[in-house]
């Protein structure tokens, strides 16, 4: 019964990833990660907030080395 109730959660968790865009999805992993490596390595100093990188910047700087990359 458990296993038949977890395969069901599975299937559901399947279909709503399958609705959500990709970009969206990354860009949720992406803050989720900062999010707990924040948490689990909290910084010892207290310095003045930085402005972190959002998704969206990330992108298009790698995006940007991915270009120079390829003209070599």
């Amino acid at each position: 019964m458990r296993t038949v109730l977890v395969i069901v959660l599975c299937i559901q968790l399947g279909v709503l990833a399958g609705c959500a865009s990709s970009e969206r999805v990354y860009d949720n992993i992406y803050e989720g990660l900062k999010g707990r490596d924040a948490i689990i390595y909290p910084q010892v100093e207290q310095k003045p907030a930085e402005k972190s990188m959002s998704y969206q910047e990330y992108e298009a700087e790698r995006g940007k080395l991915l270009e120079n990359k390829d003209k070599k």
